[in-house]
């Protein structure tokens, strides 16, 4: 008699966390799928998160530039003269080529973001080729196509510059250190609308320069 109570116990046991088990795999699978599958449309606004010591996979555009069309109302430090500041000792360039550098270095962080909200890879790559040569627009490219290609680009705003210098450069190459921050968030590229929460983000950055005919074109950057 004892036997069979004791039997009948267990038995009883193991159903119960069979049971339990159960339920919440059907629960987290079926009634709350999100336990599982992170939302699709939360990731492309981290891409610009920059851990220190690494190459940056995404940079920043000058939105204030006219033509750019990413955001309007973008606050710009560099407009006041100590925030956009250059060495003379370090450069072989004139006062009016070192502002030709930022001036571009800042355009072609434009084009970039501006090329994420292009319809398709292909249009993206022809947006950032007039920005970025070398490894880092291939990277850029990598970057992309994880989300492009599923619809998801980026919307970026409220950009401030708060200092931009030009630490070394010659008639053909440059070295740039910037410090801005700005917000992000993920945006439809089908519906054409920003989605989700802005994250906001602060960059230091080197950046490295070349030029090739009139274009001063980014070949890489690393977070400082």
């Amino acid at each position: 008699m004892r036997k069979k109570f004791w039997l009948i116990t267990v038995l009883v046991f193991v159903l119960g966390v069979c049971l339990g088990a159960g339920g919440y795999f059907l629960w987290s699978t079926t009634l709350n799928p999100e336990v599982n599958s992170p939302a699709e449309k939360d990731n492309a606004a981290k891409v610009g998160t920059v851990q220190n010591g690494d190459a940056v996979q995404n940079a920043l555009p000058d939105l204030s530039i006219e033509g750019n069309g990413i955001v309007d109302g973008i606050a710009d430090g560099t407009n006041d003269s100590t925030n956009n500041s250059t060495d003379e000792s370090t450069s072989a360039l004139t006062e009016a080529e070192q502002e030709a550098v930022i001036a571009q270095y800042k355009q072609g962080l434009g084009i970039l973001f501006d090329a994420w909200k292009a319809k398709d890879m292909t249009a993206f790559r022809i947006a950032i080729a007039n920005a970025y040569t070398g490894e880092l627009m291939e990277k850029h490219i990598q970057k992309a196509e994880g989300f492009i290609s599923r619809g998801i680009g980026l919307d970026v705003g409220n950009i401030i510059f708060d200092d931009v210098q030009i630490e070394s450069a010659d008639k053909l190459s440059a070295t740039v250190n910037a410090v801005y921050r700005y917000t992000a968030r993920d945006y439809d590229l089908d519906e054409q609308y920003p989605l989700g929460e802005e994250q906001e983000h602060q960059v230091h950055v080197r950046a490295n320069l070349i030029k090739i005919g009139q274009s001063w074109l980014i070949t890489g950057e690393t977070a400082i």
